[in-house]
């Protein structure tokens, strides 16, 4: 399948929707839990680590419900058969994605740029996930490095996902603290335009990888 059929597929429609829908109304209800919190302590702990694993949840939620689209394959072994085939696997894929948070900032560089933590958990996520689907296919000679003009157009679409992430927040953001009478929702909106934004990433990642298995 071409980058365009998997896009407009029902499935990845539907997909992107629930996505969208999940995180738009998880992230509001995650900022009411952290109010509700009476203790600081309480509030930096649930800040540091219950919006990781939200995030680590929503990317595997969308993961499943693009699969096997997002490598351009209209068929092939499910993710479930994939994440069975060897004991701890999901166990494993969650824990990289979770902990990708407290790694990346340390990163020399790199880590400095936070627009680009939440592309390289979906980034990293889809190779673990093709990685498992070669190894079930008895495919030994594949990469999990995209080309260079694939890699640079990711590049680019996270620094766009960024500024448009900075943008909306701050304009949608402001309106609704506004409406609220609370603050907060720039916070919320950045995230959710980051999250959104890198559904196209793992698409482009995984049409890259794809290719290998269409012989």
């Amino acid at each position: 399948m071409s980058l365009l059929q998997s896009l407009t597929a029902a499935t990845t429609v539907f997909a992107f929707i629930v996505y969208t829908v999940f995180i738009v109304v998880s992230l509001p209800v995650f900022e009411t839990i952290h109010e509700k919190l009476e203790h600081s302590v309480l509030q930096y702990a649930w800040d540091k680590i219950g919006m990781p694993v939200l995030r680590t949840l929503l990317l595997l939620l969308f993961l499943f419900l693009v699969y096997p689209l997002n490598f351009g394959l209209s068929e092939a072994p499910t993710l479930t058969e994939l994440l069975a085939a060897s004991q701890g696997r999901f166990d494993f894929l969650f824990n990289i994605i979770f902990l990708i948070t407290f790694i990346y900032p340390v990163i020399p560089v790199i880590g400095k740029a936070d627009a680009f933590m939440i592309p390289l958990q979906g980034l990293i996520a889809s190779a673990l996930i093709f990685r498992w689907l070669c190894q079930q296919q008895g495919l030994g000679d594949y990469s999990l490095l995209p080309s260079s003009m694939s890699a640079l157009i990711i590049v680019v679409i996270a620094a766009a996902g960024y500024l448009l992430a900075r943008i909306i927040a701050q304009h949608a953001g402001a309106w609704l603290d506004n409406i609220t009478n609370r603050e907060g929702y720039r916070i919320l909106v950045y995230q959710a335009v980051l999250m959104i934004m890198q559904s196209p990433i793992i698409f482009l990642f995984g049409h890259a990888l794809g290719k290998q298995l269409i012989r």
